[in-house]
């Protein structure tokens, strides 16, 4: 059986396993019919109908295939001297929540802002939520893989290497469980909070539209900008591995993992943690 290079379970990977592309309908023949009809003068005339041309330069509307929540992978970037903080509770915190990250990788001005920044239909702010990448190219990530000062990092942050930091990854079917009737249990927002000042899809139905509409994104631009927010905490059993960039990181964190008796997962898969997830630009 084909393993999954990215450590999920086999069929559990959209990449490595991607659903069937869906088929498309054959298009119904145009239909040209002739009409007879015959005048008060007895004129007997014969018409043409057929279905309207399509108008120059228009397209038909697209179908797409609706979000599955199950295979929607979600990401939250930390360096690995947290890690001990973290399993301690049992959980990847929110900053609201009590986490005391050892290595903290976000802009003092940045967290401020995050904790008064609001989630709508909620009493909530940001950081009162955990926050997820929902791409592993996300700009703010490719700030660290690149030591690119962001506004939203500290300078301390973009000074490490990249693979000095690991990868929680789930789906966002286990992220939201079974608080899908719950306002605010998550919530997403498909640009930067920074930009926008507020996150304004927080019940489950407008997150799965959301969710649509930053996929259907051509360029992608939506998905390297957008957040994913899990309210309060993320328990550890709901993590599906977590990612490392190489082989020593991966023994640190099984050794912290040992100390607590934990079996999550650890992937070692390098191209998360290079520039532009290692590909090669060409000059």
């Amino acid at each position: 059986m084909d393993e999954c290079r990215h450590g999920f379970e086999a069929g559990m990977c959209a990449t490595c396993f991607p659903p069937p592309e869906p088929v498309a309908k054959p298009a119904a023949a145009a239909v040209r019919t002739t009409r007879t009809t015959t005048s008060l003068r007895g004129v007997t005339t014969r018409t043409s109908t057929r279905p309207p041309a399509r108008v120059p330069g228009t397209r038909a509307a697209a179908t797409f295939t609706p979000i599955d929540p199950k295979t929607v992978r979600i990401y939250h970037v930390t360096h690995v001297e947290n890690l001990a903080s973290i399993f301690g509770a049992g959980a990847i915190l929110a900053d609201a929540s009590g986490a005391q990250p050892e290595v903290d990788l976000s802009a003092p001005a940045a967290r401020e802002f995050r904790r008064s920044a609001p989630v709508a239909g909620t009493e909530h702010v940001v950081a009162d939520y955990v926050p997820f990448l929902l791409s592993t190219d996300a700009h703010v990530w490719e700030s660290v893989r690149t030591g690119s000062p962001d506004p939203r990092l500290a300078d301390s942050a973009v000074a490490r290497p990249a693979a000095d930091h690991v990868l929680f990854v789930t789906s966002i079917e286990k992220a939201v469980g079974a608080r899908t009737d719950q306002v605010g249990a998550v919530a997403v927002t498909g640009s930067d909070v920074a930009a926008t000042g507020s996150v304004v899809d927080s019940a489950w139905p407008d997150v799965l539209r959301a969710l649509q509409r930053i996929h259907r994104d051509d360029d992608g631009a939506q998905l390297t900008s957008a957040e994913f927010l899990v309210h309060d905490a993320l328990p550890l059993e709901r993590v599906l591995l977590i990612a490392v960039g190489n082989d020593r990181v991966r023994d640190r964190v099984r050794a912290v993992l040992d100390t607590f008796d934990l079996r999550t997962r650890v992937a070692v898969h390098p191209p998360y943690f290079q520039p532009n997830g290692g590909a090669v630009s060409e000059s």
